[in-house]
Parts: structure tokens; sequence; C-alpha cells
């Protein structure tokens, strides 16, 4: 899945034309002989029975009825259209016998005369541009219905146009389904050796453009030869042109590149199956809605996928066998604390499949293809897999699924099993079981479900510490069968599609005293009969989000497309339960063991103040909801009000490991975030804030917005130490991480200065606006009359490090004096684990992990002088080695403040595809939802230098020039204190 930004083709392999009415002008010969059969038909049916029916009419019934179908289907839609019932008969009846396949065979007849004796005539213009694709080295297909495909490409001398060939009876003699089922045009491609995605279809009837589109062809060209377009284009057609000679092959490659220009910018696609970059894949394609998230897995995970249901506050006490942030990182149990790590619960969309007795999945040698495609805007990833088992027996497997955004506790799937060339027996097991649960999910144990309705699979779980209960309900049916089962054993016949449709309910004690009730109430609720509502629903919520988190890049489809994973990761990690955040990896896996960190405040907070605001308050009242444990912690460090863990989960107690323990040697490294890196506290200050000048939510800042404030204030004001008169923050770890034990790190006291200002102007706030609250949470807290005078004092005694002689900010005291790192570049942008083998000698090093300094330009970016940034910018980036996904964001952002484009861009594409490509080797364990976060503000607050007013956003002056080289416009919209304001640039045109 590797992105190149923006380097796409719009070549393709294969055109693949029907054959009457676009080839040849044989729908002329169609409309005669389906008129003289239904002529002589309604006569004899008038002189036998007095019936009357309406005249069959070859220009308006030939389009609606007939037109592209298989004859047989033609023949059921006139009558169905006419209210007369028939026999369907078989397909050796006589044409004189009064059944469907009858009239079909005497329509085929009459079409045969017809041919011999009128013949054929070709469209010149088509002829014409199949030997311009064929002189262009395009392969060509033709796919029709008819039984007589062969019989009119010798009439019309077209035998050697054409590199492959399926018609009528390469259909029947292969069971496969007629347009509008993409079966026929599937063969065509499969025997030119080109994919369906590179592929473009040629048709003129309505099925056959609605069976391209529903195969993913690349691009669907109908073909109006007088009152068919509107057809055309409601049932698919990306173009429609009266001739062919209005496109040639440039125009079609034109309009491909353009049509996949607007697919991929919506979509992620994996072709083919690479096992060594799985489980990375599952990261990428998990599906979430902020209350749960599922890895995207495959229906049948392999041995070793890591295939896990992740509920967002489902914690239990760490597990030593399971890693932290790296695979090779394990870290020890802390304590008896019951809320150390998220719990990886069962993979909810679970099958087995069998085919007449053959296993299909991916462990074996069946598959042939695979193609997943998360759909970004519709927050759908579907998948088509196909099997061949025996001798060229071919079995095509279509799945999607869905996270409902609509009902946060559903899951929906469906599976489609196309047998394409044979009858067969179909077993699916849609049972919830887990092999090897305990090594697989060691925090659950399983429960007893009684008096659970026939045809469910119910599984209900215990956490081993914590306690806590998750139930999951399973409910599937056969589409037409009228039943719920777990296990299928279906006999289909050649050419059929059984259609499995499923539910998933997902409750757990967290939602109430019974779980399991709820989880079977909330599944038996489920109506089949509105099981697509359900989808529209869940899509309609998408629909609203996109109208308000899109960026459009014009031109830039692969920027567009990792824009969108961005905030389709961004919005499905976070909803409306104040007892929950966002964890590092959001919900998508299992690093960080779940943890909150100050990522949630200072990087994805801004994404969802201004696209969803209420999220970000939800966000901020989690900090509320674990406001006593940020106070127990400030108190076990002999401090006054709250400080906040570097590493929370339910009740705010830190959770951060004091070592790791390499998994390969057992070597223990010391950690030293956990007690040292408290500018996190500021942080959330810093949130709060920011949240209240885009909204002005006066009930959040009263109700929690103050109380956070007056306790963080109290924090920093007892942890600084008094030296003469100046205060000092000594013994930290800043934002870089590599250096522990510092004094006055340069962005812990900016921080903790603007917590301790922000304090004084909240609570003159409150005074002046709520007056009665304030006294009430005044004497609750008691807050003295002095105490924000305090904290003006304290703030304007704290020592905060400016710009030195050069211009560059020290980063913390004696950062200046350490040893001088070389850095190559090969050891740039790289998960920090030989770094830590190493800490001490680091520890001593002119060496960065990560923005610290530049931290302060990218919250801060009009608060220093711009020689200031500037100096820093060149003292400290040759010095970082971006081992953490959080640093080439910032960089990009402060660089492109400064003009510098080149450095701006390369550390953008670098934080934009880091997921995508992988680029950090870690995205096994989920994705970064932090670094998405980062880049989306470089580019709002960094290319665009976004700033706010009373009047609303507007950007900077120069924010043409700042664009990427390659962009020509980039447009947004922000949301500010309750309005929408659209954003645009557009790069201006040299005269």
């Amino acid at each position: 899945m590797e992105q190149h930004d923006d380097m796409h083709d719009s070549g393709f392999d294969a055109v693949l034309f029907d054959l009457d009415g676009v080839v040849t002008r044989t729908a002329e010969l169609h409309a005669t002989a389906w008129t003289e059969l239904f002529d002589g038909f309604f006569e004899q049916r008038r002189r036998e029975l007095g019936e009357s029916h309406r005249p069959f009419d070859p220009a308006t019934d030939y389009l609606a009825l007939v037109d592209g179908k298989p004859r047989y289907e033609g023949v059921r839609s006139v009558l169905a259209d006419r209210g007369i019932d028939l026999p369907e008969g078989d397909p050796t009846d006589d044409p004189g016998r009064a059944s469907v396949h009858g009239l079909a065979a005497r329509k085929d007849a009459l079409f045969v005369e017809r041919l011999r004796e009128d013949g054929v005539q070709v469209f010149a213009s088509t002829l014409a541009l199949i030997r311009d694709l064929r002189a262009h080295g395009v392969k060509v297909g033709v796919v029709t219905s008819s039984r007589n495909g062969r019989e009119v490409l010798r009439a019309a001398g077209l035998e050697g146009c054409f590199d492959a060939r399926v018609d009528g009876l390469d259909a029947a003699a292969l069971g496969l389904a007629g347009k509008p089922d993409p079966a026929p045009f599937f063969e065509c491609a499969r025997r030119l050796g080109a994919a369906p995605a590179r592929s473009v279809v040629v048709e003129d009837a309505a099925p056959g453009v609605m069976a391209g589109r529903r195969g993913g062809f690349g691009l669907v060209v109908g073909v109006d030869r007088g009152g068919n377009r509107e057809a055309l284009v409601r049932n698919g057609a990306d173009a429609v042109v009266a001739d062919l000679g209005e496109v040639d092959v440039s125009q079609l490659a034109e309009r491909l590149g353009a049509k996949r220009e607007s697919v991929l910018a919506w979509r992620v696609e994996q072709e083919g199956f690479d096992p060594a970059r799985e489980h990375e894949v599952e990261s990428l394609f998990t599906l979430a809605n902020g209350y749960l998230g599922v890895r995207g897995t495959l229906e049948a995970p392999l041995p070793g996928s890591r295939a896990d249901l992740f509920v967002a506050g489902l914690y239990d006490r760490k597990h030593p066998d399971l890693p932290y942030s790296e695979t090779e990182f394990l870290t020890e149990e802390r304590g008896d604390y019951p809320y150390s790590e998220l719990v990886p619960a069962p993979f909810p969309f679970r099958l087995a499949l069998t085919v007449d007795g053959e296993p299909l999945g991916l462990v074996g040698s069946h598959a042939r293809e695979l193609r997943r495609v998360l759909d970004l805007r519709r927050g759908v990833l579907s998948a088509q897999i196909r099997y061949e088992t025996g001798t060229d027996v071919r079995t095509r497997v279509r799945t999607w699924r869905c996270a409902s955004l609509d009902d946060l506790h559903l899951l929906l799937q469906e599976v489609a099993i196309h047998l394409e060339n044979h009858s067969g027996t179909v077993e699916l097991d849609t049972a919830l079981a887990v092999p090897d649960l305990e090594a697989r999910h060691p925090h659950l144990v399983p429960l007893p479900a009684d008096d659970v309705p026939p045809g469910l699979d119910v599984r209900r779980f215990r956490t081993t510490a914590s306690g806590l209960e998750l139930c999951l309900v399973s409910r599937a049916t056969l589409v037409g069968g009228g039943r719920n089962d777990v296990r299928w054993r279906v006999a289909a016949t050649i050419g059929q599609t059984l259609t499995f449709r499923r539910t998933v309910s997902v409750f757990t004690s967290r939602d109430g005293a019974a779980p399991l009730e709820a989880a079977l109430d909330h599944a038996l609720a489920q109506s089949w009969d509105r099981f697509d509502d359900a989808l529209a629903a869940h899509v309609a919520r998408w629909k609203d989000l996109w109208e308000r988190a899109d960026i459009s890049v014009p031109g830039r489809p692969a920027t567009e497309q990792a824009l969108r994973f961005h905030a389709y990761h961004l919005s499905s990690a976070a909803d409306h339960d104040p007892r929950v955040s966002v964890g590092a990896r959001a919900l998508s896996g299992r690093a960080y063991e779940g943890h909150v960190f100050w990522d949630a405040e200072i990087f994805m907070l801004p994404f969802h103040i201004h696209t969803r605001p209420g999220v970000a308050r939800t966000m901020l009242r989690y900090r509320h909801h674990t406001l006593d444990g940020a106070r127990r912690r400030a108190r076990s460090m002999g401090c006054r009000g709250a400080c906040y863990a570097w590493e929370s989960t339910v009740t705010g107690a830190d959770v951060t490991p004091r070592t790791i323990r390499l998994a390969t040697t057992g070597a223990e490294i010391p950690i030293f975030t956990g007690t040292q890196q408290i500018h996190v506290t500021a942080g959330v200050a810093h949130g709060i804030w920011r949240y209240w000048e885009a909204t002005r939510d006066e009930a959040f800042l009263r109700d929690h917005g103050v109380e956070m404030l007056i306790e963080t204030a109290r924090f920093w004001t007892s942890r600084a130490s008094r030296e003469g008169p100046r205060l000092h923050i000594r013994g930290v770890v800043g934002p870089d991480e590599y250096h522990h034990s510092v004094d006055d790190n340069a962005y812990t006291n900016h921080m903790a200065r603007f917590n301790l200002e922000r304090a004084v102007d909240a609570v003159a706030w409150m005074e002046a606006r709520s007056p009665e609250a304030w006294e009430a949470l005044a004497g609750r807290l008691g807050v003295s009359a002095d105490e924000p005078h305090e904290w003006t004092e304290a703030a304007r005694d704290l020592h905060v490090p400016g710009p030195n002689a050069e211009g560059v900010i020290e980063q913390f005291e004696g950062f200046f004096d350490l040893e001088e790192y070389p850095l190559p570049s090969r050891e740039r942008f790289k998960a920090p684990v030989s770094r830590l083998f190493d800490w001490k000698r680091i520890n001593e090093l002119q060496l960065l992990k990560q923005a610290d300094v530049l931290m302060l330009f990218y919250l801060f970016p009009d608060a220093f002088p711009r020689e200031a940034v500037a100096a820093s910018y060149r003292y400290y980036e040759p010095r970082t080695d971006h081992g953490s996904s959080l640093s080439p964001g910032v960089h990009a952002a402060v660089a492109a403040r400064l003009g510098l484009r080149e450095d701006a861009e390369r550390y953008w594409r670098e934080s934009l595809f880091l997921d995508l490509s992988n680029r950090m080797g870690n995205s096994t364990l989920g994705v970064h939802p932090a670094c998405m976060g980062a880049t989306w503000q470089a580019l709002v607050f960094g290319f665009l230098g976004v700033h706010f007013s009373d009047d609303g956003p507007a950007v900077a002056q120069d924010a043409a020039a700042r664009l990427p080289e390659r962009w020509r416009e980039v447009a947004l919209q922000l949301l500010w204190r309750g309005r929408s304001y659209p954003l645009s640039v557009e790069r201006r045109k040299p005269r």
C-alpha cells in the first residue's frame, strides 16, 4: 500500500465491448425479432383465451424490458409487465411450447432468420476505435448475452478483432449469471488477464452499465443510440456518448484518469495478499465508531492475525506477555491496579466457509485474487476473493462490514458467495468461537449465557481483574431464508449467489448492570427488513461528518486520500462518552496499551474543536472525570492541586511503566516519563482554553473548565521551587524524551506560565459572569481571595527561557553544553528502539527524539520574534532524529511559517503518509492518530497560517505562496463560535 504522492497513471489494460448496439447494428434485428415474437404470442392469446394485451413497442419496450438481458430474462420481463403467468420450462423446450424458455427459443429462431436474411452491419466508428486500441497495445474483448454472438461475429467478419469473447453459450456452460450481474465481464477480463479496475466497459443497455458499475470496472461508457441517456446515467455510466466516434484512446485514458482521481481520493485499496504486511493492513483497515473498534482482519483470520475488537473503557490489569509500544518491548504488571491495559476482545466478524468440503481461506492454495477496499466516504470495508478448488472450480466471495456510526453498539456484515461455474454444497459457520482464547485474549474469562433464543450466537466474558463484563450477540440469516441460525449448509446451483447477512450487538457492564440482557434485546430489535436502512443511517452519519471535516486539494488525489484517511481515523476514534478519551493508537491496535497521553489535547483536540466541537468537549470532560486521580497524583509528588498522569486510563492514576523489558534479551531499561513528564498538565489547560476560545461554551467552562484550571495552576505553584527572585521547575522530561531529570525545560515552563495566566483569566470570568456558581466552587475548592494573585505572581516570577544572543532558545538548562552528535540521515524517522538500548549515552548528547522548543512555535506561532523562530529551527532541526511520529508534523508547520517550503513539504509528506506507507515500520500495533492531528494542524495553521478573530478564521496573506509546489488550490471549512466558515486558497497564476 505504498503511496507516491499523486504519482498515478491514467492507463488501462483492456476494453470490454457489448456486441448488439455497440459493435454491430443488430439491435434493430433483435427489436424486430422481439416484436414478431410477441405480436404472434399476443394474437394467439387473443384467439384462444380472449385476452387483450398492449402490443410490444420496439422502441420503449425494447429498451425498458429486454435490451442487454439474456433472452429468457427478457421474456420474463415482458410477461410480468403484461400480467401473464407461464410455466418456466427448461432450456430444451421446443420453440412452439408456451413456456418462458419456449418463447426464448422462438425469439432466438426469429433473430437467426432475420440475421440470415438481412445480414449484419458494423458501426464504423466502433471498428475504428477497436483498431486504435489494439494498435496501442490495449486488449479488446466482447461480452454479449446473446447465444448467437459467435454467428453475429462471423456474419460481420469480426472474428479476429477481439482477444476474448464471452457470449450466451459461454455463460450457460459456465453457469454465469446474466447482466446486471458482472460475472460475464469478470470472465472476459480474466481471459484477457486484465484487472477490472484497469478495464473499460462499453455498453448501450442499462443492465450492462449496471453490471460494469457493480463489478468495480475502471470506467463504464454508455452509448446512447437514441432515448436511453437518462437510464444509462442512472444505472452508473461514467460517461455517455451518442457514438464511439466521440472518443479515442487518449480521451478514454483521460476520463479513466479523472475517475481514478476521484475514486482514489475516497478509498484505500489492497490488491493481492502479502503476509508480511498483513498486520499493518489490519491496522489501516480498522472500523470504529468511538465506542468500539475492530481491526481490519480477514473474515477467516490467518494464524497469528491480531484479530481484535476493542471497546473504549474496557481495561484490565496489565498482562506481562503483551507488548507495550513495540513488539520488542514488554512491561511489568502495575501491581493490583485493574485498569492498566485496554482489553483485546474476540474478533466479531469471524466466518468459516467451505464449498463441497473444501475450506476457503487465504491459508492453503485455493485463493487466486484478493481485493480489499476501505471506503472512507461511507466507513465500509469490503473484500472480494476468488477461489479455485479442484480443476478450475471457481467460487467468488464478496463481503462488506461496518461499525455503525448511527447505533454505536451495532456491527453489520454481509457475505455473498457466488458459484461461478459449478454447483455445490456451501457451508457457512458464523460462530464467534475463538481458538486459543486464553492465549489470544488473556484478559477474558468466558461466562455461561442461559436462555438464549434459538438461532443466536452469544459470547459472554468477564475481565480477570477489573471484573467488567462483555457480551457479544451474533445474529445471521440467509437472505430469503426467513430464519436465524449460526451454521448453514445450503445446496447451491451453478451461477447462484447465496447472500448472508449478520448483525453483532456489543455491550459491556459499563453500559448498564445487565449487559447480556441489553445485548440480546438490541439484537432481537434489529429487523432484517431494515438491514439496508441501518446501513443507510450509518452512511448518512458519515456524510454529515464529511461535510464538516473534508479537505479538497484539486488535482492531488493521493494527498486528498491521505487527508481523508487521517480524518476517518481521527473521527472514528472518538465519541461522546466523557469517561474515555482517545488513546495513542486509538481503537486500532494494542500499542501503548490503550493509554491516553498528552497527544489527546495537543495534537488531536484541535481537529475536533473545528470539525466536531461536541466531541472535543467530551474529550476534555474525560480530564474532568479523572481530576480526582490527578489530585491524588499531585499529592503523591508532595504537591497541591492536580497533576495529570502521563499515561492514564479510567481513574486518572498514572499507568506509565517504570521499566521496559526487551523481549529478545530480557534487559530492562528505565522509563522516566511517568514521574517527570509533567507538561501534560499544562497541555490539558491549553486544550481547555483553546476549546473555550473557539466555542464560547460557557456551561463547559463554568461546570468543568474553571475547576481544572484552578487545580492545575495550584500544581505549578507548588511544583516550582523559589531560588531568589525566580521560580524554577527542576527534574523533568520535556517533549524530547531522550533527556531526563533536566531543569527549566523551555516548553514545560512556557506551558506552566500559560496555565497560570489562564487560570487567573478563568476565575475573573466566572466571578463576573456567574458569581453564585463561583462562590459555590470557591467554597468547595477552598480558593481564597488572594490565591489568583499568587498565580499571577508565580507566572511573573517563573523562569521562562528566552532567545540567547544568537536567537536560539535553550531546550533546558545546560543543553548547549552537551556533546555534539553528527546525526546521519539513515538514523532518522525510525522508532527509537536502538536509542533506548544506550539511554545513558543519549542523555549526554545534543540529540532529540522529537520537537521540543519547536513545540512552542507550533502552539504559539505569533508569540515569538521571527528571528528567534528561524534561529531555533536552524539549530534544532539537524539535531532531531524524529523517533516519534509527532515530530514531522511539527517541523512541517514551523518550516511552512518560515517560508522554508522544501523542508515544510518534506516533513509534511513524512507525516501525511506515515501510516499508509508504514514509514516508521510500527503501524502493525495500530495507526497514529496524534500524527494525523499534527498533519492537519500543519496544513491549517502552518501552510495556510489560519488565525482567528471575532470575525472568524482567516488565512495568512502569504498562504498562496506557502502552498506545496504542485498544489493549485486547497479548500476546507472550520467551525468557530457556532458558525461554519469556508476557507480556500488558490495559487496565483503568473502574469
